[in-house]
């Protein structure tokens, strides 16, 4: 949905919608529940953005579907305020957004805050055994067969030989 900031009326105005948005390849349907204000030519837009989100766990690298809820709080300025440089943005822009021709859009919104909030380091567990990394086999289906004195630093013995040589 775009919001015109000139229809903003003056007691602000709700904004209850579904929004589909992209993240990583997969489509996520986003529940948006904003208030916006204006006032002057800026524009303060709070409230949530919840999803169910498809995501790919760091460890297994299985896909898992993740419940998740944030604020919003934000300010929005129209570009042409941004710094002098067209373009540019100084240390007092970092905290906002901008709009341009007149039009704030909620799809933005919910896929910025969606992106934002996804942790570096996805688990589908905190229990997550992950996968081999000789075989690649899921160590969370079962165990695998690789012999144990073959761990993930036998692959680095020729190496340390070498090193060892030329030192």
């Amino acid at each position: 949905m775009k919001i015109k900031v000139s229809e903003i009326p003056e007691e602000g105005m709700d904004v209850d919608e579904k929004s589909v948005v992209m993240l990583d390849e997969h489509e996520t349907e986003a529940s948006v529940q904003l208030h916006v204000d204006k006032r002057g030519p800026q524009v303060l837009v709070q409230g949530t953005v919840a999803a169910a989100m498809t995501l790919t766990c760091s460890r297994c690298l299985n896909e898992f579907v993740q419940e998740v809820s944030m604020p919003v709080d934000l300010v929005y300025n129209p570009v042409e305020e941004m710094g002098e440089e067209r373009g540019a943005i100084g240390e007092k822009e970092l905290d906002m957004g901008f709009y341009r021709e007149d039009e704030i859009d909620t799809d933005v919104i919910a896929s910025e805050q969606l992106l934002l909030n996804v942790p570096i380091k996805v688990l589908c567990s905190e229990a997550c055994k992950g996968i081999c990394p000789r075989c690649g086999h899921d160590l969370n289906v079962e165990g695998c067969t690789c012999p144990a004195d073959e761990g993930p630093s036998a692959k680095f013995d020729e190496l340390k030989k070498y090193f060892k040589r030329n030192n």
